[in-house]
């Protein structure tokens, strides 16, 4: 029986959805068991698993994406920092523009509903796994509670249950037995896909760029595990007189061998056991490419490695600000992006199926993350002096233009000049230098900046800027301003 609802495409949602999850009608999908294709991974065969994901075959990159995160400590740090920080942001649900009255209870009713979800964290944990992978598919579990449909749980389904449309690189579909794939059903999905690039959903993935750095640090390791255990010990030779018959023998590479282990043994008087001084070689080209591959990933999932490693000679604070900032950037991002797919795939559905099965889709409320800098961080210092400066300089030149001022005539020609010549420009900077010293280290308020600002005007020196201006007239009224200013 057809339902009177239709999804945005206009095609009517069947009932079975919402009693019966989708995935629980194809049984190949519980058979489906992980590859580990990260086992002896070397570049040839990264390279064949990234060309069969881009021809629709998913399941080998979901299976070493998901391998990559469980084996490196780095990665999962780097990849846990990213997800986790938009649990710590507070979110709004608003209204459309120019909401009616229904819409604005739309908007309430969504609030309400979400203050009582179980499972909103690990909902966008869920989510947000699609940084990585490229996609992320949630299904819905659908529970009638007397004339309301709500979602009782979220499954996550592995990437490795889908695969990419025969006819369409953008579309994802489950695996089916037969290999055709099966289109997901409305309203019993939320699929998220985060755009890391632009591009196939094949290949929108962050951990793509992340398989190489993964896979030259794996090579790193090894090396160095080789190099321990060859070279980092010293080098036991024992030595028999001629003639020695072959059960001493055996009795001296036991000698050997248990020294190694126990550093103990014992054998005949005539024979010898000689240790070598160990190798010489260095760990440093090991652990070069390791802190190389981590940098990489650091860069690639938060922007910087400042907030994430402190080596104490390319740190510092100015520098860690400016990395921290890029995180806030992509912490906005971020929530955008989920901010999108649940306003489609789980309010609209929720609005649709509880309160106006003809609800425009387009007239949805939206989830708004209050993403807020955090107190006493600067976009950089560059950036800060910028600021600074644009602020005292628009304050002094308010100052400077305003129609009470008498001595506006007095400073058009040297407004003029400042506006053509750089040095000029220049000349300012050097005389506005104690002004804007005084700004930078004065709080944010715009009493204080002006207070600081008339502190400072004493100490300003114009002999540079006389020499620009050329108009005595205009210097001498500039002069008797500050001094005005001063005496007030």
């Amino acid at each position: 029986m057809k339902s009177p609802i239709v999804d945005m495409w206009g095609d009517p949602i069947t009932r079975d959805v919402l009693h019966e999850p989708q995935t629980s009608k194809i049984a190949g999908l519980r058979q489906i068991w992980a590859e580990h294709p990260s086992h002896r991974l070397t570049p040839q065969r990264l390279s064949r698993i990234l060309r069969e994901a881009e021809m629709g075959n998913l399941s080998a990159q979901a299976d070493l994406f998901t391998d990559m995160e469980e084996q490196d400590a780095h990665l999962f740090a780097e990849m846990q920092k990213r997800k986790r920080s938009l649990l710590t942001v507070n979110y709004i649900i608003q209204p459309p523009t120019n909401p009616t009255p229904v819409e604005v209870q739309d908007a309430q009713w969504l609030t309400e509903f979400l203050s009582e979800l179980d499972g909103w964290e690990d909902l966008l944990i869920d989510m947000l796994d699609a940084i990585g992978h490229g996609f992320s598919n949630i299904e819905i579990a659908w529970e009638n509670v007397g004339l309301e449909w709500y979602p009782s749980q979220f499954h996550f389904r592995p990437q490795s249950w889908f695969q990419l449309d025969k006819t369409d690189q953008n579309k994802i579909v489950l695996r089916t037995d037969d290999g055709e794939g099966e289109p997901l059903q409305s309203f019993g999905w939320i699929q998220h896909r985060h755009k890391s690039r632009s591009g196939y959903v094949s290949r929108s993935g962050l951990l793509r760029t992340l398989a190489w750095p993964y896979l030259m640090r794996n090579f790193g390791t090894q090396s160095l595990a080789e190099l321990l255990e060859i070279y980092g010990i010293p080098l036991r030779i024992g030595k028999y007189p001629s003639g020695t018959g072959q059960a001493e023998k055996n009795q001296l590479m036991r000698a050997v061998t248990e020294l190694g282990r126990y550093a103990g043994g014992i054998i005949p008087a005539e024979m010898v056991i000689e240790l070598t001084k160990a190798s010489d070689a260095s760990h440093s080209p090991f652990m070069a490419l390791t802190d190389w591959a981590e940098k990489s990933m650091s860069k690639a999932i938060l922007g910087g490695t400042l907030t994430t490693q402190a080596d104490g000679k390319t740190s510092t604070n100015a520098l860690g600000v400016i990395h921290n900032e890029v995180r806030h950037d992509l912490l906005i991002s971020d929530g955008k992006q989920v901010a999108t797919t649940l306003r489609s795939d789980l309010f609209w559905p929720l609005i649709v199926l509880n309160r106006r099965p003809n609800a425009d889709r387009r007239r949805t409320p939206r989830l708004v993350f209050q993403v807020e800098q955090a107190e006493g961080t600067q976009s950089s210092q560059s950036a800060l002096t910028k600021q600074v400066d644009n602020v005292a300089i628009a304050a002094l030149v308010k100052q400077l233009t305003s129609p009470q001022n008498t001595i506006q005539a007095g400073i058009d020609a040297g407004v003029e000049d400042l506006a053509t010549s750089a040095r000029a420009q220049d000349a300012l900077l050097a005389l506005l230098a104690p002004a804007l010293q005084a700004a930078r280290t004065s709080s944010s308020s715009e009493i204080a900046l002006l207070t600081a600002l008339a502190e400072a005007f004493p100490k300003m020196e114009p002999q540079l800027l006389a020499s620009c201006l050329g108009d005595t007239r205009a210097l001498s009224r500039l002069v008797a301003f500050a001094t005005s200013t001063k005496d007030h």
